[in-house]
């Protein structure tokens, strides 16, 4: 997890629009799945209980009110260092076989 509460709080909502973006486009995996992944090989977990506390945090929850591209939750993983989430993110892309195309996304409503 990234050292600041900024940092935190940038990563924490790249990765909740990131399980938005990918649910929307129904794919069988989430951004835990490849969190999970990544830092399997990891001899401790302690840093995964961020992932489980994020739908406690107000902020995070509002960050499908911002926009996001694919590119501003790419680049705040790879500035948070969690590049290895965007390696298995595009193995899993090529391994699913699903077309990739850049997608500018807006909030839409939650029921």
């Amino acid at each position: 997890m990234p050292d600041n509460d900024e940092n935190r709080l940038s990563l924490a909502k790249a990765i909740h629009q990131l399980n938005f973006y990918l649910h929307t486009l129904g794919v069988p995996f989430s951004a835990t799945d490849l969190y999970k992944k990544a830092y399997a090989k990891r001899e401790s977990a302690l840093e995964d209980v961020w992932l489980q506390d994020m739908s406690e945090i107000p902020e995070v929850m509002t960050a499908l009110d911002e926009p996001f591209t694919t590119v501003t939750i790419v680049e705040t993983l790879m500035r948070a260092g969690y590049s290895s989430v965007i390696r298995v993110l595009m193995r899993e892309i090529r391994h699913q076989k699903i077309t990739y195309s850049q997608a500018y996304i807006m909030a839409t409503p939650r029921h």
